[in-house]
């Protein structure tokens, strides 16, 4: 003969009242009950369901884990890639001259435009004052004078564009450096 062994559900009601059971109480479903063997012995605890705050809050803490876990594979992935693109402080200073470089080229360009843009604009300005003109070459003139007057202000737009990104490139490297000095610490260890 085979022996069955049944659990026992135990739980206390709203107005106090302690219930047993073979099988799970109704009336304690949002209160949790507590499990024995049949022949007494604790065995386990059936919680009551979360709460709406309760889920809530757990589900703010797997967010929060997440993003944490995001955040440490993003620092480890950014550490691969530094190792894998610096073998030193140099290469670090190396990548940043070239560039800068180019933003260094690209301003001196710039700039020569810019001293081309006021040269004409300057004889077109003087040929506007000095010699007697038709109104139509008065305002072909004009016309070219002021296409230039914008072209001067664009031109210095882009100067100081290119100022803002040398300033910005260089704030990156300084970042990388660090970054790099301190996974290179981490490492040696």
């Amino acid at each position: 003969m085979q022996e069955v062994h049944a659990d026992i559900f135990r739980c206390t009601t709203a107005q106090g009242k302690v219930v047993t059971s073979d099988r799970p109480i109704p009336e304690c479903i949002s209160r949790g009950m507590k499990v024995y063997s049949d022949a007494g012995r604790f065995k386990r605890n059936i919680l009551p369901p979360l709460s709406a705050e309760e889920k809530q809050k757990i589900a703010q803490e797997q967010e929060q884990k997440q993003k944490q876990q995001a955040a440490e594979e993003e620092r480890k992935r950014e550490e691969r890639y530094l190792l894998a693109h610096y073998q030193n402080e140099a290469d670090v200073e190396s990548a940043r001259k070239r560039a800068v470089d180019v933003l260094q080229d690209k301003k001196r360009l710039a700039n020569e435009q810019l001293e081309t843009f006021n040269q004409v604009l300057l004889s077109l300005q003087a040929e506007l004052k000095t010699s007697k003109k038709t109104t139509q070459e008065f305002e072909s003139i004009q016309r070219r004078a002021d296409d230039l007057s914008n072209n001067v202000l664009s031109t210095r737009k882009s100067i100081a564009f290119y100022d803002q990104e040398i300033q910005r490139t260089n704030r990156e490297y300084d970042d990388t450096l660090k970054r790099f000095r301190e996974v290179v610490s981490r490492t040696r260890r």
